[in-house]
């Protein structure tokens, strides 16, 4: 079984939507609600908010690697 957890604000009109999900179109799906703690809003899950927000291009590790070797080489 393949599980997506996603943490998402509900809408003005008491709504959310999911898209790109992992799944054929036509899949059969189950949805469960839980309201989130302030744990589950862990700095992983804000990092992705705001990269989606400021639109970043996503990094591979390669180049993050190299960006974190040139900082520690400026020092």
């Amino acid at each position: 079984m393949q599980a997506i957890k996603k943490i998402m604000e509900v809408e003005k009109d008491k709504s959310i939507s999911l898209k790109s999900l992992p799944f054929k179109p036509g899949s059969t799906v189950e949805v469960i609600v839980i309201p989130a703690t302030d744990q589950a809003k862990d700095i992983f899950s804000f990092m992705d908010t705001v990269v989606k927000n400021k639109k970043i291009a996503p990094l591979s590790t390669k180049q993050i690697e190299k960006i974190v070797h040139e900082a520690r080489a400026r020092r």
